[in-house]
Order: structure tokens, then C-alpha cells, then sequence
């Protein structure tokens, strides 16, 4: 074998671009490369809860303790006495999600909370923790001991009940040296804001419908984060204390906050004056609010600095709006908004060369009535798609054009020119919802042929089920196989069916915001593995063993029989 495939380095190179079914072959090489790679199998683990079904699809117990020590990433669903020993052992752990759904027989629930406790205060290591939704309320213990964690900058609680003492001890916990917060539906029971009460490390703060906490305390949360750079905040009132929010942007509390995602009512005028009192805006968000005239008038001065924007499901958003600020914001990177007219878009060049994500729906709405559109016209636009190059994200429909037939979207075809878009190297994940849904079954196999012919890195390719029966044509002049499905699935590239979900990006998903929103990457090092890549508790094999997925099983057992064969 060549020294070079020997050198630390190289492997790691190679590990960095294996899934779990490589990495097991790799370890079959030889035994310098197991030790290489038997490490990247087990840093992320999934524990679940050991039942019929999932019999043969968990390491035994031996094989858990023998490779604890690799485990850098835990999701625990079991947490009995017979695993206490092993969690003990998993000394390299930084990240640990606890999503516990029953207590073991002879088991009471405080025992269960007094365990994770104990495994919480031996692990010193720990930077992240994640509390799931669990059917008992959390002991004052662990938010105490959670406390006491030296390391911990990352903290996402979800559905937590929280009594008087509980909501003051979880806040005294957020004080300490927490960088990021993420609470979500969690029932305080009126917190208070004493004087002293300041978050002084805090970056990163997601508020989304906590209850038993007024809106107003929750701004009063905010003004007591000197050093936060993004505030998320999303609920159900109908009445938001604009004034107050205006007060803390404009007043230097919060000098360093340049990102807002703010999923909460707010009409026009109030969008405009958030955005006039805030200094430096790069990242925005404002899904389903007001934003119009006054809003855009306002957000003008923002363009020279603003990176990332989310206008979906603003009825006022117009289409000269999503032109202006592609052709004006030179650093955009993100934007997802309703539609872009094509006559638009032909007006003037983007500016924004750099854009990674674009997830806007391309229609021809605005043309002369019955107008028809020429195969020239779609390919224009598929022009200028071509020339944003840094895309890893691309969408080109809306919800609203997939629900209705009111709009009339953008062709989806080789003849329309799709091929224009093979200067797309970096595209990781491409959505074209129902366009599909009309085209011949070949027309649209020929569509998932070239996208994996041409974008090498495609991960997932979004759209409706019908491209489950696309193939190709038979002399016959039947469908054959093989299908577009199989040619995906046979390619590595996910395929994701698409469900109107009527709220547009999916806000429980990590990847919809910046991963620098979750750690500060100075203070955040992982000795080489890439512990923010939130997708991690999605893989299959010792990973994860809770995917839903109809191949996780079938994939599982065929890791367990592997792995145990290795010598």
C-alpha cells in the first residue's frame, strides 16, 4: 500500500467524506486503518430503548463499554442501571440529548433524573445538552448539577415544566456561562428578573411560545443579554410591546445584536420601526408578519450589510421587493421569499455572486393575459440562476404555487433549460416540489438523470411522490425500470417527499440557521471532528438507531453483522 495512505493526515482527509457503510469497509483494510476509523463509527450514538422490533440492531453491552471512549455525541432513550457503567465510560463526551420516554420496571423517576445527574457531573467535558420532551418534570438535581458544568455553553430545553424554584435555578443555570439558549415551549411559572440576573456570556438566544412567562419578561430576558448577536423569538400574542423592543436595539443595550428571526405578529409600521431603531442588521427573518412598503423603505438602509433574509408567507412581499434586494445586497447569502417574476428578474443583474441558499418561487404571473411562455423565456432565468455558482441550497417553487393553480411557475425540463444549471458544482440539496407532477414519466427521469450526472454533491432532491413511478421508456413504450427512486437511492442522494406544512422553512430544524448561531467556533474546538454538524443524530448504524427511515433497519443489522466479523 502506498506510505501516503498511511499518514494520519490522509485518513483523516478520507474519514471526513465517509458515511458509516465506507467507514466499516475502510476498517476491513488493515489494522492500522481500523484504529483510524473504528473511532469516527462510534463518536455520535444513539441509545434506544431495547425493544422487540429493535432486537439485533444495538452492540451488546461489551462491545458498548469497550468503545465508550470514542463516543463524543450521545442520544440517550434508555436510561436503566444496567447502562450506568457504560455511560461512566464515555470520558470524551461533549454533546448529550436526553429523550428518556418510559422508566425502567423498579425504577421511579427521581432514580432515573438522580442518574442522569450523576453522569452529567462526571463527564467535565460537556458542552451541550440537550433536554427532549419527557412525560416527568426535571428534579431541581440536574439543574443544579447542570450548573456546575465548567464547559457548558450550549443548552436547548424543550416542553420543560418548571415550577417557581425551577424557573429561578434554570435562569441562575442560563447566567452562568451559557453562550447559547434555545427554549422552546417550556412552562415557567412567572420567573423573576432580579437586578443581578445578567447573561453576560449569552450570543444566542431562541424564546419560541414559552408560557407562565409575559411577553414583557421576556423582553426584559433580552435587556439583560449585554453581548447577544442573535435573538429568535416566536409566540402565539397577538401584541408585542414594539416600544420596549425599540428601546432595547436603539439604546446600546445590546450593541452587538445583528441578527433577528422574529416569528411573532407585527404589522407594517411596527416592522419599520424595529428596523430603523436596530444599528446593524445581517440576519433577519420574518415569516408570515406585514412586511411592506414601509418595512422595505426601512430595510434599505440595512442592504450594505445584510446577509441572510426570510420573507416567506408575507402577503405584502411584492416581486420588484425580492429584485431589488438581490440586485442591491452585495453580501447576501440567504434569501427565501414567495415569487420572483421572471419580467423582474430580467430587469438587472444580482449583485449577490456569493448566495448559497435561494428558495423563492419563480412564476410568470405578471405577463400579458394568456400568455404563454416561450421555452426561451424559462431558460433565461435558468441563466441567471447559473450564474450564482456558490449554491449549496436551491428551491424554485413556493408552497403556495405547489397548493395551487393560481400561479404559473417555471418549467422543469432539459428543453427549458435546466442544463443551464450544471455551473451548480456545490449544490447539495435541490427542491422542486409538485413541478414535476405533470410531466411525462421519462421527461422527468431524464430530469433526475442529469441531476446526478451533473451535481456531484447533491445530498437531497425534494418533490412530490410522483417521481416514485418516473422511468425510463421501453421499446414498448412502457415505464421501466430503473426508477428515478432507485437511481437516487443508488447515487447516496435523499429523497425527500414534499408535504405542505403552510409555515414555509421547517423552524425546528437546525439547518435553517447559520451554524456559527449555535457555538462560537474559537471556543468550541472537537479535536477534529465536526461536532457542530447538527445532522449527526440522523445517521444510521450505531449512530442512530430511531430513524424512521424504511432502510435504517436494514442498514443497522448490516453494520451489526460487520462489525462484529471484524477481527
Amino acid at each position: 500500500m502506498d506510505k501516503a495512505l498511511m499518514l494520519p493526515e490522509i485518513l483523516a482527509c478520507i474519514g471526513n467524506m465517509l458515511d458509516n457503510n465506507n467507514i466499516i469497509s475502510c476498517m476491513q483494510v488493515c489494522k492500522a486503518w481500523r484504529t483510524e476509523f473504528e473511532p469516527r463509527l462510534w463518536r455520535s450514538f444513539t441509545l434506544k430503548q431495547l425493544e422487540p422490533d429493535y432486537v439485533g440492531l444495538r452492540p451488546d453491552l461489551a462491545l458498548l463499554k469497550k468503545n465508550a471512549h470514542h463516543i463524543r455525541s450521545l442520544v440517550i432513550k434508555q436510561m436503566d442501571s444496567a447502562l450506568q457503567d457504560f455511560f461512566m465510560r464515555c470520558k470524551q463526551l461533549e454533546e448529550v440529548r436526553f429523550d428518556a420516554q418510559e422508566v425502567d420496571d423498579g425504577d421511579g423517576v427521581a432514580q432515573m433524573w438522580d442518574r442522569f445527574s450523576d453522569m452529567i457531573d462526571n463527564h467535565s467535558r460537556l458542552r451541550k445538552i440537550v433536554i427532549d420532551p419527557v412525560p416527568w418534570p426535571m428534579t431541581n438535581k440536574v439543574l443544579e448539577t447542570m450548573e456546575r458544568c465548567p464547559k457548558l455553553i450550549v443548552l436547548e430545553s424543550k416542553e420543560t415544566e418548571l415550577d417557581v424554584v425551577k424557573s429561578q435555578l434554570y435562569l441562575r443555570l442560563c447566567s452562568k456561562n451559557l453562550r447559547r439558549l434555545s427554549t422552546w415551549a417550556d412552562d415557567y411559572d412567572h420567573p423573576e428578573f432580579p437586578e443581578h440576573l445578567i447573561f453576560q456570556e449569552m450570543r444566542y438566544l431562541d424564546i419560541c411560545h414559552a408560557t407562565g412567562i409575559s411577553m414583557d419578561k421576556q423582553l426584559t430576558w433580552l435587556s439583560r443579554c449585554p453581548n447577544l448577536v442573535s435573538f429568535r423569538w416566536e409566540a402565539w400574542a397577538d401584541q408585542v410591546d414594539v416600544a420596549k423592543l425599540c428601546t432595547i436595539l436603539s439604546g446600546g443595550t445590546c450593541p452587538d445584536l445583528t441578527a433577528l428571526h422574529l416569528i411573532v405578529t407585527l404589522a407594517d409600521d411596527e416592522i419599520a420601526q424595529i428596523l430603523e431603531a436596530a444599528p446593524r442588521i445581517e440576519k433577519l427573518s420574518l415569516p408570515r408578519t406585514g412586511f411592506g412598503a414601509l418595512s422595505m423603505d426601512a430595510l434599505r438602509r440595512h442592504f450594505p450589510t445584510l446577509r441572510d433574509i426570510n420573507l416567506q408567507f408575507c402577503s405584502k412581499v411584492t416581486s420588484p421587493m425580492v429584485q431589488e434586494i438581490l440586485r442591491s445586497c452585495a453580501n447576501l447569502q440567504s434569501i427565501s421569499a414567495e415569487s420572483l417574476a421572471r419580467s423582474d428578474i430580467i430587469q438587472h443583474p444580482w449583485a449577490c455572486r456569493n448566495l448559497q441558499m435561494f428558495d423563492v418561487g419563480i412564476d410568470f404571473v405578471d405577463e400579458t393575459d394568456g400568455y404563454d411562455p416561450p421555452k426561451s423565456h424559462f431558460r433565461e432565468v435558468y441563466q441567471r440562476l447559473s450564474l450564482l455558482t456558490e449554491l449549496n441550497y436551491l428551491s424554485i417553487c413556493s408552497e403556495n404555487q405547489a397548493d395551487t393553480d393560481s400561479r404559473d411557475p417555471i418549467e422543469v425540463s432539459l428543453e427549458a433549460g435546466l442544463d443551464e444549471l450544471a455551473t451548480l458544482k456545490k449544490l447539495t440539496f435541490f427542491s422542486c416540489k409538485t413541478l414535476l407532477n405533470n410531466s411525462h414519466p421519462s421527461e422527468g427521469f431524464k430530469v433526475v438523470e442529469w441531476m446526478v450526472e451533473h451535481w456531484k454533491r447533491l445530498e437531497t432532491f425534494e418533490a412530490s411522490k410522483s417521481i416514485a413511478v418516473m422511468g425510463a421508456i421501453g421499446d414498448d413504450g412502457n415505464t421501466i425500470e430503473p426508477y428515478a427512486m432507485d437511481l437516487l437511492r443508488d447515487n447516496g442522494i435523499r429523497f425527500s417527499e414534499f408535504f405542505s406544512s403552510g409555515r414555509g422553512l421547517d423552524y425546528d430544524n437546525d439547518d435553517d440557521y447559520d451554524e456559527d448561531e449555535w457555538t462560537d467556533q474559537e471556543d468550541y474546538e472537537d479535536d477534529g471532528y465536526d461536532m457542530d454538524d447538527f445532522e449527526t443524530y440522523e445517521h444510521y448504524g450505531p449512530i442512530d438507531f430511531s430513524s424512521d427511515d424504511e432502510y435504517a433497519d436494514q442498514y443497522a443489522r448490516y453494520m451489526v453483522q460487520q462489525y462484529s466479523g471484524l477481527e
